[in-house]
């Protein structure tokens, strides 16, 4: 027979027992804390991949993007639209793998070009249409250019690798030239009293420096290469259109013409519309776009203050840092 506990032990053990159950509340509720934490943790970040995911399969044109009927004829379709120049949505690094997909769609029955561009550097522009060339000598596809508002100057340079080149009747269309723009600071900064300190190593390293007074030297000289990427221009145009251009004089002055114009001299092959283009030159009703698509966050309206920052820098870049231009 055990022996009677006293007042003082009974206590002691009442109040651990209390202690116990209290930690072991303590660790249950910890426990349910933690796994509810997890569980957002984990509903956190499945949102945020969904996200990624869809904003990513959106831009490739895996969601939302164009369906063939079964069975039905189509063509591989990129579009170019705005300026093509280097670290833009047109420079040949970001439009290069999609070129390559439209070629190499082996159902697809050509590839067709649609152009919305006023132009861009001489470097991309050629990189563009050489990539073109090469890749209708390695597939065999027939490559097809539509104009849209705007097919000039280094927009133009692209188009001439195609096979043929269709435009709308109002689609400003030629502008064989090159152009180098920029500013000249020094009469308002003298006004102001800012002065450029500039510590250069080569005697030709600051021309047409904006804060100096113009140096008929340099302007020899800029001329000089403008003169030369023009004739690298012309020479691309003539080998891929020689026996359609016209010898009317004003071809390679820069100038810019209508649709109908552009037909008359050679420069395109015909007015035609998109459905029309897919119908002639194709047989197809049905276009896959390859197009690289802006994602969906890039479609959400930019702050005031990231305006005012690119237009800022983009002054200021042309005024410093300027280089030719189709």
């Amino acid at each position: 027979m055990e022996p009677e506990k006293s007042t003082e032990q009974t206590l002691i053990e009442a109040f651990t027992q209390q202690q116990r159950a209290f930690a072991d509340a303590i660790m249950t509720e910890t426990r349910k804390t933690r796994r509810s934490a997890n569980w957002r943790t984990f509903a956190f970040v499945l949102v945020v991949v969904s996200i990624f995911a869809t904003n990513m399969l959106y831009s490739t044109g895996i969601v939302g993007g164009t369906t063939i009927p079964k069975d039905g004829k189509y063509v591989s379709l990129v579009r170019l639209d705005g300026p093509i120049e280097a670290g833009q949505a047109n420079s040949f690094q970001q439009i290069e793998n999609h070129l390559y997909q439209a070629f190499h769609d082996k159902e697809a029955k050509g590839v067709l070009l649609v152009i919305n561009s006023p132009g861009g550097t001489p470097v991309q522009s050629h990189k563009l249409y050489k990539y073109l060339l090469d890749l209708k000598e390695e597939t065999g596809k027939h490559l097809v250019v539509l104009g849209d508002d705007m097919l000039t100057s280094g927009a133009y340079m692209v188009a001439v690798a195609a096979d043929k080149i269709f435009v709308n009747p109002s689609t400003l269309t030629g502008s064989i030239g090159v152009f180098q723009q920029s500013f000249g600071f020094k009469d308002l900064a003298d006004k102001v009293g800012v002065h450029a300190r500039t510590i250069v190593a080569g005697e030709n390293k600051r021309r047409l420096d904006p804060f100096l007074d113009t140096d008929p030297e340099d302007l020899q000289k800029v001329q000089s290469v403008l003169n030369d990427i023009h004739q690298q221009f012309i020479a691309v145009v003539k080998d891929s259109r020689a026996d359609k251009l016209t010898s009317d004089q004003n071809l390679f002055t820069g100038d810019y013409w209508t649709g109908h114009e552009a037909v008359e001299l050679g420069l395109v092959d015909g007015i035609e519309t998109y459905h029309g283009v897919l119908e002639s030159e194709f047989g197809a009703q049905h276009a896959l776009d390859y197009t690289q698509k802006p994602g969906l966050f890039s479609r959400l309206p930019r702050v005031a203050e990231a305006w005012l920052e690119d237009a800022t820098l983009n002054i200021l870049n042309s005024a410093t840092n300027s280089i030719p231009r189709l």
